[in-house]
């Protein structure tokens, strides 16, 4: 593997992480919101956090497909 294609291979994983720790975070809110009694706020996070989930998977078939 090239230098070139290490360091975008890098930079893919750094952009995988966050995505994924983004997630996490969302859920984590949608969660403490549904034990707070906050349906609305735990909906629409878990909204956004699907939507980050589908965003997620077509990121990775663009990028496999490449």
């Amino acid at each position: 593997m090239r230098r070139g294609q290490r360091t975008v291979a890098s930079a893919v994983g750094v952009y995988v992480i966050v995505l994924l720790s983004l997630q996490i975070f969302l859920l984590t809110v949608a969660l403490d919101a549904l034990q707070g009694d906050d349906p609305g706020l735990a909906w629409v996070t878990a909204a956004l956090s699907v939507v980050l989930a589908g965003g997620s998977i077509l990121f990775y078939r663009y990028v496999r497909a490449r």
